[in-house]
């Protein structure tokens, strides 16, 4: 009965001192917050990595009565470095924006204002490294190259996006 009864706490200790070891790890895969840049849209944003690599989702529409306002933009990322606190990313990110407004002219013959829609759409592409500091709540920063109204007056200047992100 003894060597029964050591058998058993023995079995129970091992057991004990191998579920402390046990860490469950789990992957931060996505992120969400708000992001601004000119070539990655701007508004409430979306993150999801595979391994390496990443989509970025982007969205902001607007609707008032005289007035839209969209910004919709998908942008894709690669990993270079990762540590705990720590990203350093590449990203090519596509961005369209589109804003409708009313103005109202005065026409002199009828003495009334009279209401012309304007319609402006902009198509803009960039490319360039970014940084992301932190690790629930990330801070990011992305700078490189933009290519802006691609399909009017094509421009091209030095980028800058920055983003807040809560990864899950």
């Amino acid at each position: 009965m003894k060597k029964l009864n050591l058998l058993v706490l023995f079995c129970c200790m091992i057991t004990a001192v191998s579920g402390q070891d046990f860490r469950p790890e789990f992957s931060r895969n996505n992120e969400i917050g708000i992001h601004i840049g000119a070539t990655s849209a701007m508004g409430m944003s979306y993150r999801h990595w595979f391994n390496r690599f990443g989509i970025q989702a982007t969205a902001l529409p607007v609707k008032t009565d005289e007035t839209t306002f969209v910004s919709v933009g998908a942008t894709a990322l690669y990993s270079f470095y990762e540590s705990p606190y720590m990203m350093v990313f590449g990203y090519f990110g596509n961005h369209y924006f589109l804003r409708e407004y009313d103005d109202y002219i005065y026409d002199y013959s009828s003495g009334e204002y009279l209401p012309e829609n304007n319609r402006k759409v902009f198509y803009n592409l960039g490319v360039g490294p970014g940084f992301a500091f932190g690790r629930a709540v990330r801070f990011n920063l992305m700078m490189g190259y933009g290519f802006y109204d691609i399909f009017g007056k094509f421009n091209m200047f030095p980028t800058g996006e920055i983003g807040l992100y809560y990864r899950f």
